[in-house]
């Protein structure tokens, strides 16, 4: 196969002219009905990721999804002297991410699927290479303690961080002496010798790096306490910063440092919810100083930096949909100047050389596309289309809603109707989020876009027990699986109903993970309400979910252990609650169409839990299901082919109910 690499500065260039062509993704079939677009065009993985700027703006890397392989290709700014640096068929192994270490050297994390008897789970690599493809080094990383165990080999090599002002060395967290408690080294990146310069206590997970290259915050666990220690210098002893029950949780989370190498930016709670403080750590009493809040959302998100990487200037997170906030001046008006150009979507600046810059622009309407921002001239250039086939005139326009479940809990979902609807009813897919600690935001979805195309309304619920609306409410859904976690979905459907706008004959329920395990719980308890539904790597025993959580093989077994317990509940006295909500035990309610899909490779959610479900539901005599297993998937379909395998087989199913 002949592979095509493109060249991201000729659209550089040519982003001005009116008929400038993006490549194009080949569809595999003509569309069924006037306005449908390929599957292919929603599906496939994006044509370009992860694109990122030399140290000194001359060149540029990124990574292109062609087929189911995966590039890393550099360039320089003027479109030439391109080079593939790195290729993979994403089934030995697979591209995770790369940096820039100096101007020639990139460091590449690469993943693979590995599993020990029935355990499936990722170990990491990490691999120097230069941006021409010549001196790569796979050996980089080398065990040279024999104490830890052949076995356990330390699984994650590629957690490193790219020191200030040093184009020959990086930080590297590495558990060569003990298994899950990394040290920090200083490594050569061409040569791969290393030296350590910050020592782990013995229970630090991870770590968090100053602006002078210096390992500053540990994150520990002990047993199923969660421990913060800090110090000042390199010479100081590990302090104590905070400590606090992890299976309750509620204590601070580091997020980094600013200039001033004695602040600390953190996440901790305000009214309920997560907000952005900092604390003075050479100060003789911790105090923390409130630097943000949202009264409606957690502001679970990162920092963001500077230009220099030095000063911390705000904080991106989700609310309604992908927010940035500023608390410095001359970003908020760079960011202003920006969003007035590209209005309607949320634009990140992700890398930065001269006041030259490079955005991703994304909104519910718009898929994410790379632009070029040439401050000085004040002129906004398109880079490339992430889905070229996916124009912003195609596709739907989701909106906010909110109502009231049965018992006056206040919900938020997001709403997305097919731009040329064939009646004021219509038909309508429920599509529960996965998680279920995670949440859903009014942002581009390639499923919900993919079923709006097909003339489905799309409804994304944020159920109670969704994360991002503040403790209490992530803690109502605590031991509520198939109880008013479900309640939340069926009035989310009834007020649907009641407002007209689902037809009540032509209601499906689509998911995965959780939202697979929603989609079959639909199925069991109201049956009535849905004409069909899909269930992508669904849990579907939660006894055998709570015995995984506690497999003795897992690092911090008992701190994962403890919070399934207070999330899920306990084996033994809460047994018959959870064989009541476990869709395995309720194949004989089932009576609606269904497809089932698991992949093989799932390390999240065992394949077993839909081998299960599918023997259980041949054995009740349901007719109409389908079973698609899929043998090299994971759980999130990283690999392109698994995508359109999936998708595919969830159109050509979704059609013969509409």
């Amino acid at each position: 196969m002949t592979r095509t690499i493109m060249s991201l500065t000729v659209l550089l260039l040519c982003a001005c002219q009116p008929n400038q062509q993006q490549p194009q993704i080949t569809a595999e079939a003509p569309p069924g009905k006037p306005g449908e677009l390929p599957v292919k065009a929603f599906a496939a993985l994006p044509l370009v990721q992860q694109l990122s700027l030399s140290p000194d703006g001359q060149f540029v890397a990124f990574l292109q999804n062609t087929d189911g392989e995966t590039a890393l290709v550099t360039q320089d700014r003027v479109g030439k002297d391109v080079h593939i640096v790195l290729k993979s068929d994403n089934e030995k192994f697979r591209i995770r991410s790369y940096e820039w270490v100096n101007n020639s050297r990139l460091l590449v994390r690469v993943w693979y699927p590995e599993r020990r008897g029935d355990l499936k789970y990722i170990e990491t690599r990490m691999l120097a290479i230069n941006r021409d493809g010549t001196e790569e080094k796979a050996d980089l990383i080398r065990i040279e303690n024999t104490v830890v165990r052949r076995d356990n080999n330390s699984q994650f090599q590629d957690n490193f961080t790219v020191l200030p002002d040093d184009p020959k060395h990086v930080l590297l967290a590495l558990d060569q002496r003990e298994l899950g408690a990394p040290d920090v080294y200083k490594l050569d990146v061409y040569s791969g010798d290393k030296e350590m310069v910050a020592g782990n206590p013995g229970y630090v997970r991870s770590w968090v790096y100053d602006q002078q290259g210096r390992a500053r915050v540990g994150m520990g666990v002990i047993g199923t306490t969660v421990r913060i220690v800090q110090r000042m210098k390199e010479a100081d002893d590990w302090l104590t910063f905070a400590e606090y029950d992890g299976v309750k949780g509620g204590g601070p989370q580091p997020l980094g440092f600013g200039e001033d190498p004695e602040w600390l930016y953190l996440l901790a709670d305000y009214q309920g919810k997560a907000a952005v403080f900092k604390t003075n750590l050479n100060a003789s009493t911790s105090q923390m100083e409130l630097v943000y809040a949202d009264p409606k959302y957690d502001v679970n998100g990162e920092l963001i930096y500077s230009a220099d990487k030095k000063r911390a200037i705000g904080i991106d997170y989700k609310a309604e949909s992908g927010k940035l906030v500023y608390w410095d001046k001359e970003a908020q008006q760079l960011q202003q100047r920006i969003d007035e150009a590209l209005p309607h979507r949320t634009n990140r600046i992700i890398s930065s050389r001269n006041k030259q810059h490079v955005l991703i622009s994304s909104g519910a309407a718009y898929p994410p596309v790379y632009y070029w921002f040439d401050e000085i001239k004040n002129h906004i250039s398109t880079v490339i289309r992430t889905y070229p086939e996916l124009k912003p005139s195609q596709l739907a326009r989701p909106e906010t809603v909110h109502f009231k479940a049965r018992d006056g809990l206040d919900l938020e979902g997001y709403l997305t109707r097919p731009r040329n609807p064939t009646s004021s009813l219509g038909r309508t897919i429920i599509f529960p989020h996965g998680g279920p600690w995670s949440r859903d935001a009014n942002d581009f979805n390639f499923w919900t876009q993919l079923m709006a195309n097909r003339g489905w309304t799309v409804f994304q619920l944020n159920f109670r027990g969704s994360s991002g609306f503040g403790d209490e409410f992530e803690k109502s859904g605590f031991q509520r699986w198939g109880l008013e976690m479900q309640d939340d979905i069926t009035d989310g459907v009834q007020w649907l109903i009641k407002e007209k706008i689902a037809d009540p004959a032509k209601i499906c329920i689509v998911g995965g993970s959780y939202g697979g395990y929603a989609a079959l719980m639909g199925l069991a308890k109201t049956p009535e309400l849905y004409r069909c539904g899909v269930s992508l790597a669904p849990v579907t025993d939660l006894v055998e979910l709570l015995n995984h959580s506690s497999d003795m093989r897992y690092l911090d077994r008992h701190l994962h252990a403890g919070q399934a317990e207070a999330r899920l509940g306990n084996w033994w006295s809460d047994r018959s609650r959870l064989k009541e909500t476990s869709p395995v035990n309720l194949a004989a309610h089932f009576r609606t169409p269904l497809l089932l899909a698991h992949g093989v490779e799932d390390s999240t959610v065992d394949v077993s839990h839909s081998r299960e479900m599918a023997s259980a539901l041949e054995s009740a005599g349901l007719r109409d299901f389908q079973y698609l297993e899929m043998e090299d998937a994971d759980h999130h379909l990283s690999r392109e082919q698994d995508r359109l395998q999936f998708f595919r087989a969830m159109d050509a199913f979704l059609k013969k109910y509409q």
